[in-house]
Order: C-alpha cells, then structure tokens, then sequence
C-alpha cells in the first residue's frame, strides 16, 4: 500500500441554509450538492484564519452515594468554527470572495457549517463520505487589515444548538 497524503485542496468548508436538509441530522448527497442552498465556499477561507474544531465537552460532575470516585458525564458538545474569508477589490464582481463576504458579514443569519476532509473541494458529496456539521449563527464579521496583507473579514460563529460530527452521507 501507497503512502499518500491529503493535502489542503482535500478540504471543503461549506455553509448551508438551515432549510437545506429534510433532517439535518441525516442530509443526504443530493441535498449536500445543492448549489442553491449550500455554499462551497472553501477557495475564499484563509488556512491560517479558519478554524473547524470540536472542543472539550462541558461536563456534570455530581456524584451519587454509590459513585466510587471522580466521575465526569459529558453533556454538552463545543464546537469552535472560525471563518475568515479573503476579500475582493471589485465588490461588485462575481466570485467566491464575494459570495462568502455577502454569507458571513452580516450578523444573526443562521447557518450549518460543513467540512469534509479527503476529497477535493470542487467535488460533489458522495454516498460514503464523512462530514462535521455545526450549527451556527453569524456574528458580527472583523475586518482583518494589516499592512502588505490582503484584506480579509473574519467570523468567529455562535454556536447554534446542532452538531453532527463524523456523518456518513446516505445516498
């Protein structure tokens, strides 16, 4: 067996309108390619600026008379996902840059956001696939300025009460 390794076009980050999905618990590849109301936005992301991570989970730590020792039930799960897209000189042009501008901008519009790891990001979700799924809410987008640096905005999402992590897309 070949050694090979994925490299970073083998990562697609999507965005997609709650309503994408009959039950976002289990979204199907057909609702995964709707270029209507899910968003490939992988191109625009910066590596470094973007984040897609589950964190530590949030823990209950009461103990009853017959626990033996320390015992710690996970409860909540604690996504992290950061998105900083670059920007483009033209505002008024057609392109990713913009399109994920116009997606993550703005603050309260509610979202899933979408990684897969081991496919190019310009192919189609297939049966099989794994995804992570958050569900997310905009916040107020940051512009990130430096000097010599492209022009970026950042959106660090708030959490929206969903994750399906590790998902085996149905047919």
């Amino acid at each position: 067996m070949a050694n090979t390794r994925m490299y970073r076009a083998n990562v697609t980050l999507c965005l997609a309108y709650p309503e994408a999905f009959a039950d976002r618990t289990a979204p199907t590849a057909a609702e995964l390619n709707s270029a209507v109301l899910v968003k490939n936005i992988s191109c625009a992301l910066n590596e470094d600026g973007t984040t897609f991570t589950l964190g530590d989970s949030d823990t209950d730590d009461s103990l009853t008379f017959c626990d033996e020792g320390n015992l710690s039930t996970p409860t909540f799960f604690n996504p992290e996902v950061v998105f900083e897209a670059f920007r483009d000189a033209d505002t008024a042009a057609t392109g990713v840059f913009n399109e994920a501008f116009d997606l993550i901008a703005h603050p309260d519009i509610p979202f899933i956001a979408i990684m897969r790891v081991g496919e190019d990001s310009d192919t189609d979700f297939a049966t099989g696939d794994r995804i992570k799924m958050v569900g997310v809410k905009t916040d107020f987008g940051i512009d990130v300025v430096g000097n010599g640096e492209n022009q970026r905005i950042n959106q660090s999402f708030l959490n929206n009460d969903f994750v399906n992590w590790n998902y085996e897309v149905a047919a």
